[in-house]
């Protein structure tokens, strides 16, 4: 082929000599040749802010904040940093790029960047095993908790029991606490035998950097992290810092959306406690795009930024992601981020959801392009419909209306929820309860959650149990209650109990709390 184009183009240039005019005068120099016009290059951030506005409109969400950055040889620099939208539903205070959010899981990218500092020290590996570095540490399974790796924690293969993250939900257990009591989680599926998500484990690994620093998480990444990156409008807790300048939380209640209060995420920092804006999120992008790098300071080793993107942990794309992205092929974990093929280019990207916010990041290392979008409310769908859509943009692909389709999904899902909901109401079998009130009264324990107090309420029961967890008990059907729990994300749970020979209560299961038996003290 090469040899041919070759001939063809000789031939060309001998027939071009032959036709020539004769050359001009040397004092007339020949004309320059003519420039074929290049097609314009579209704009991609062309019409987003109208987008914005609608996609708000659509989803009847309050606020946005988005970041999009672009990484050169200079280091990069922010193509845009803006807010769209208020702080507060019905609220005149605009978001901008400045308004502190709190971004729930984009926090575990900081903490396995903090572990990475370590590694760079010498102080951590990779592949140590936890209980290394944290004798104390341990799950039900001995062999599990000798051998758990901080690669293992980090890159969310463990196998542990999903519901091992009601340790930190609802029950005021501290961190301390949360990861004690984890002593008592068993095993969904053998260490490294497949993808299983875990905030408690994040915790882990986070006060486990803490205690090879001689820090506490918080001052590890602000100290390590946020100031050498000159994030200086990120910090840890609720409310938010940042003065007034934060966005308040919304959810749906009764299918009507509604500011809410914020939760403390305290017990589980290291896994979603950060709070920041879009101009320090379009920093962690530059830094990352850099391989460690912002502005000519080295902030994190290259090789910890290239293990964060290296693929650990297989997580596969479920029917309705094929549907949604029919241009990837694969879904894995690496360290604190997914990784997905798009379009021919690695994405290494991440969301987060907490009561009342949702957010999405993303960065294609390929083309030195990082993007994060931050919203005031639950549906993770939203930044992330937004985010590729803004990713199509910039990769020149043909439109695709994110939005639409995200909220098409997200109504769905609600829908569903709902549904189960009242299916579960409609099972109700009786109004009162189906043995003597005070046959359940007492004392319980159950070897993951403590105590639980089963006593009168209201004219009715009453549970509690751990520090902070409180429900109301209602008649359901023979040999059950329903638990609707104080905590609105903890809803409602099935109560089945077992009576001995004298009618009394001895135990009971509380779904996916586990059991908990009658004690005498």
């Amino acid at each position: 082929m090469l040899r041919r184009s070759a001939i063809l183009v000789s031939a060309l240039l001998a027939s071009a000599c032959a036709s020539a005019p004769p050359p001009l005068p040397p004092d007339k120099p020949a004309p320059p040749p003519p420039v074929e016009a290049s097609p314009a290059r579209v704009d991609p951030l062309a019409g987003l802010d109208v987008y914005a506005a609608e996609t708000l409109a659509a989803w009847k969400a309050p606020g946005m904040a988005i970041a999009v950055v672009r990484g050169d040889e200079a280091g990069g620099h922010v193509v845009l940093a803006r807010g769209y939208g208020t702080r507060e539903l019905g609220g005149t205070a605009p978001v901008d790029a400045h308004t502190r959010f709190p971004v729930a899981s984009l926090t575990k990218t900081f903490t396995a960047a903090a572990v990475g500092k370590l590694v760079e020290d010498g102080k951590l590996g990779w592949d140590d095993p936890i209980k290394r570095h944290f004798p104390g540490f341990c799950v039900k399974d001995p062999h599990v908790g000798a051998t758990l790796s901080i690669r293992d924690a980090l890159a969310h293969r463990s196998g542990l029991e999903e519901s091992a993250d009601l340790l930190w939900l609802g029950t005021g257990f501290d961190r301390g606490e949360v990861i004690r009591r984890l002593c008592e989680v068993g095993q969904e599926a053998p260490l490294r035998a497949k993808f299983s998500y875990s905030n408690v484990l994040y915790t882990v690994a986070g006060e486990l950097s803490a205690r090879a620093s001689g820090q506490t998480w918080e001052e590890l990444v602000t100290s390590r992290l946020l100031d050498p990156a000159g994030m200086r409008e990120s910090g840890f807790g609720a409310p938010a810092p940042g003065g007034e300048n934060r966005a308040s939380p919304h959810a749906e209640r009764d299918g009507v959306l509604a500011r809410i209060a914020p939760r403390d995420v305290t017990n589980i920092g290291p896994a979603a406690g950060l709070v920041t804006s879009a101009h320090d999120l379009a920093r962690w992008l530059l830094l990352l795009l850099g391989r460690g790098a912002i502005e000519g300071k080295r902030v994190l080793a290259a090789e910890v930024v290239d293990a964060l993107f290296t693929p650990t942990t297989m997580v596969g794309l479920r029917p309705w992601q094929k549907e949604l992205y029919p241009e990837s092929h694969f879904l894995a974990q690496g360290m604190g981020f997914m990784l997905q093929d798009y379009r021919g280019r690695l994405v290494a990207w991440g969301t987060g959801g907490i009561d009342g916010y949702s957010c999405s990041m993303a960065l294609l290392p390929e083309e030195k392009l990082g993007i994060v979008v931050l919203t005031n409310v639950p549906f993770t769908g939203l930044p992330e419909g937004m985010v590729f859509r803004l990713v199509d943009a910039h990769l020149g692909a043909p439109p695709k209306d994110w939005s639409g389709k995200r909220l098409a999904l997200s109504l769905a899902s609600r829908a569903r929820g709902a549904a189960a909901r009242k299916e579960r109401e409609s099972k109700r079998e009786t109004t009162a309860f189906p043995v003597p009130m005070e046959k359940f009264g007492g004392v319980y324990a159950s070897p993951r959650f403590g105590d639980a107090v089963i006593e009168p309420r209201d004219g009715g029961l009453g549970l509690r149990f751990a520090k902070a967890a409180r429900a109301t008990l209602e008649p359901f059907r023979p040999g059950a209650l329903l638990a609707r729990f104080e905590d609105a994300d903890l809803g409602t749970s099935l109560v089945t109990f077992t009576v001995d020979a004298r009618g009394v209560v001895t135990s009971f299961s509380l779904e996916d709390h586990g059991a908990f038996t009658r004690v005498t003290r």
